[in-house]
């Protein structure tokens, strides 16, 4: 072996470095060409020994490559001005007969050559620039981004959902000579998303081979890139490469000179870009899928969005098998050739996982959704007639309109299954006996931390679906009692969910009507001060989906107070009838032995009703004194309470309470002031049941910019 081969094979093993979710908008093209294989060096690089297709190892100066390259897109320009049935396969034909070529191909919509010194190059007509008025308006995008449907193709997820281990996302667009500008709101949008649910968002948004090569030392989560891409290589080795901005020019050529010797670079001109070329910008670099394997790494449960041509497609197999080998959870990729709508399609994808409710948002807001959720979603919704869902995007004809009888659409397909949710993610709330509050939705099994109204509080037990912890409880309200509640898992927060707190006073009188020929009122009142705690927003079980009919038990919190107080004298003739007896009546979550009070209560937040049911047991707290002639009596008894006379009974409890008292609700969730009687049925002597309050107030008020 050469010494000249050995010092060649230490570059290349320098170059290789080790190296995140990803999304990449991009196009690109199918196989095809002449046959062959790759030289020892790779895709792009040379023969180690310098005894491959390189001779004598001499590479190209760029000014003639560059020159090439231009006479393929000239070539190209005057067979589609010529109207030829198929230009690619002519511009194959015709670069075997040019000096600077050994071996071409085509795929779809796509070229590609290998230069005499074993370097490739790859000619791209695949992705359409969109006319604005075609797709909806965005806000601004980051600039130019430089640093300061059909069904899912992979199956659903297994497992419990975890947050992706890194909160690191980097979102990328290559400039493309404006291209790529549709793009670029779309992408600042979820951006925004994500940054508001605690990513962190990489500054540098340009793809250049430098700050693709500067990840290397980083997890990612989440990967989100827009640029050219397609299909190259001759049969047995194909490979799929992804082009950057970053120019050929000398100084990058000997800065990339191994990277070229290791098969990780190659050139790329598209048809659109070439034009602004005639100030003589060199052709762009691409990176192969090797490069992937050197240069970026993944965190566990990571994303990988590629919006960019065929990522999607079988050509795209070796990009997709790169990114899951470097740990890439889960992989969007277009089938096909994409064009902006396919970023229109990935902003409603992160606004719903992430519960921004900042795009064409449903009414009223969402909550945050899990990934398999999201992509129900996108394959049900259409998009204003142009698209029967949001999984298909639409052919764009060369003058920038939809032309759906011009061309064939793509597909976003979803590969791996290893991305679940983009941050935690609460669904509901529900208070139960002993101030115990139930968080549920989805968290991963990583614990992380909990605030109520701003006040970070300690939880007894932590599942990937359900949080569990003791509510400080108290006359005064203490923090973390009621408000706002987030979940915070691996830096990232969750949609936020209100615990609300009523309280208020309701009485509860018993109120004997006189026998005839006998005068006087017997009552006995409990009054419960009242303290309630729960979830008062409606349920969404599907993305931009009805709100249900849900109805949650509520059990009152331990700072609630019950007294009682019996009085009246009932008089006529030889006997008189007295009642008398006050102070508190234990209250107890759950009834036991004793004297005790106990309540449950139901909210029907869609119809706005609070159910609330009392029961009692208080055996020996009414002091009953009988007198007549010569003769007095005393006997402690029940106090008396009919929950067949509170307001409506169910015997089947198909609210979950079966007795009790219906209250409206406002538009603030306060209970209005209630004021009724109704007969005691089946009772000795004519009786009423009085159920009066002045309303409970609820505290924090409805607030309707809340998801669900």
């Amino acid at each position: 072996m050469s010494s000249k081969g050995s010092t060649r094979r230490q570059m290349m093993a320098r170059a290789v470095a080790a190296g995140m979710t990803a999304a990449i908008s991009a196009c690109g093209g199918g196989g095809g060409g002449n046959g062959g294989v790759l030289p020892l060096g790779g895709m792009g690089g040379l023969d180690p020994d310098g005894q491959g297709d390189g001779g004598d190892g001499a590479i190209m100066p760029i000014d003639q490559r560059s020159a090439a390259t231009i006479r393929v897109h000239d070539k190209y320009m005057e067979l589609t001005a010529g109207n030829n049935a198929d230009p690619f396969e002519a511009l194959v034909a015709w670069a075997l007969t040019q000096p600077e070529y050994d071996l071409a191909g085509r795929g779809k919509d796509t070229f590609w050559a290998r230069f005499k010194d074993g370097r490739y190059f790859v000619y791209t007509d695949n992705w359409r620039r969109v006319d604005p008025l075609q797709i909806p308006q965005a806000p601004q995008p980051f600039g130019r981004m430089r640093s300061v449907g059909l069904a899912a193709a992979a199956a659903a997820g297994s497992g419990k959902a975890e947050i992706p281990e890194t909160e690191l996302a980097v979102i990328l667009s290559a400039d493309g000579a404006g291209e790529f500008d549709p793009v670029k709101p779309f992408q600042q949008q979820a951006s925004d998303a994500l940054k508001e649910r605690g990513w962190t968002i990489h500054p540098d948004h340009a793809v250049t081979v430098d700050s693709l090569m500067a990840l290397g030392s980083k997890k990612i989560g989440v990967l989100y890139v827009a640029c050219h891409s397609a299909e190259l290589g001759p049969t047995g080795g194909k490979q799929f490469g992804i082009f950057s901005e970053t120019r050929a020019t000398p100084a990058n050529e000997a800065k990339y000179e191994a990277l070229f010797k290791a098969g990780l670079l190659i050139y790329h001109r598209d048809r659109n870009m070439a034009e602004e070329a005639r100030g003589g910008n060199p052709p762009v670099y691409g990176i192969t899928d090797g490069f992937i394997r050197s240069y970026l790494q993944f965190g566990d449960a990571s994303l990988v969005v590629t919006l960019a041509c065929h990522t999607g497609s079988p050509e795209g197999a070796p990009l997709r098998a790169a990114l899951k080998e470097k740990g890439a959870g889960t992989i969007v990729a277009w089938d096909g050739s994409s064009n902006p709508f396919g970023a229109l399609s990935m902003v409603y994808m992160f606004d719903r996982l992430t519960g921004a409710n900042a795009f064409n948002p449903g009414k009223p807001a969402n909550r945050a959704f899990a990934l398999e959720d999201v992509w129900t979603f996108m394959r049900e919704k259409t998009d204003g007639g142009i698209r029967p869902n949001l999984l298909i995007t639409p052919y764009i004809n060369k003058q920038g309109k939809v032309d759906p009888l011009g061309g064939e659409a793509s597909y976003i397909k979803r590969f791996e299954a290893g991305f679940d949710l983009s941050n935690p993610v609460i669904s509901e709330l529900s208070v139960d006996r002993d101030d115990r509050l139930y968080i549920h939705g989805n968290f991963g099994t990583e614990p992380g931390e909990v605030s109520i109204g701003g006040t970070k509080v300690a939880f007894e037990t932590w599942e990937d679906d359900k949080i569990q912890l003791v509510l400080p409880t108290g006359e005064s309200d203490p923090p973390g009692s009621f408000g706002e509640v987030i979940v915070t898992a691996r830096k990232r927060t969750s949609n936020r969910r209100v615990l609300t707190s009523w309280r208020g006073t309701i009485e509860y009188t018993v109120e004997t009507v006189p026998y005839p020929g006998t005068t006087g009122l017997l009552s006995s009142v409990v009054t419960v001060d009242l303290h309630l705690r729960g979830d008062a927003h409606e349920l969404r079980t599907a993305v931009d989906g009805e709100l249900k009919r849900s109805v949650r038990n509520f059990i009152p919190a331990s700072d609630t107070k019950v007294t009682y107080k019996a009085s009246g004298t009932n008089s006529g003739g030889l006997i008189t009838t007295t009642w008398s007896g006050s102070g508190s009546l234990p209250y107890k979550g759950t009834p036991d032995a004793g004297n005790w009070f106990a309540m449950n209560t139901a909210i029907d937040v869609v119809g706005r009703m609070l159910k609330i049911s009392p029961a009692m047991l208080a055996k020996d707290l009414l002091l009953v004194t009988t007198t007549s002639v010569g003769d007095s009596k005393q006997t402690k008894t029940f106090l008396p309470l009919h929950t067949n006379a509170l307001g409506y009974t169910d015997a089947f409890g198909g609210d979950t309470v079966a007795y009790g008292t219906a209250f409206s609700l406002d538009a603030a969730r306060n209970v209005a002031p209630y004021d009724k009687r109704l007969s005691v049925p089946n009772w000795p002597s004519e009786a009423h049941m009085r159920v009066k309050t002045d309303g409970l107030t609820a505290n924090p008020p409805f607030d309707d910019t809340v998801g669900r």
